[in-house]
């Protein structure tokens, strides 16, 4: 008897087959700087992969020297049905801020989207950016 694995789906995407493959990271992978010199959220990130992780570190924008947020895991994403990583997630939680970075990367951009959450009681307005990066 053949045993047929069910796996919840609640739209097309979710139909997908199962693969033992890993995602192809290398378009993500590289030292990526933000297309915006004067920016007030992240002047650099830089992507590697390390023992088949994902592994993000960001610069938080500071004159006269970026802030070192220091390395997270980031979740690679394929785009559509292919295997190639076309895009991650990674959260940060520094002294009352979380931040999560949502970022998808095309045609040699990456863009990253930061929703930033204060949790240290200062009262400062939660807020959202999106930024441009390129090798």
């Amino acid at each position: 008897m053949t045993q047929t694995t069910q796996y919840a789906h609640y739209m097309q995407a979710d139909q997908r087959p199962g693969t033992k493959e890993r995602l192809d990271v290398s378009s993500l992978v590289g030292d990526w700087v933000n297309t915006k010199p004067d920016t007030n959220y992240f002047v650099r990130v830089i992507l590697t992969e390390q023992d088949n992780r994902l592994v993000l570190h960001a610069y938080g924008a500071n004159e006269p020297d970026p802030i070192d947020w220091g390395e997270v895991e980031a979740v690679p994403y394929g785009a559509g049905t292919s295997l190639v990583a076309g895009g991650f997630h990674a959260s940060y939680k520094l002294d009352g801020i979380e931040t999560h970075l949502v970022a998808n990367q095309k045609l040699g951009i990456l863009v990253i989207q930061s929703y930033t959450r204060y949790v240290d009681g200062s009262g400062r307005t939660d807020h959202f950016s999106r930024e441009f990066f390129h090798l």
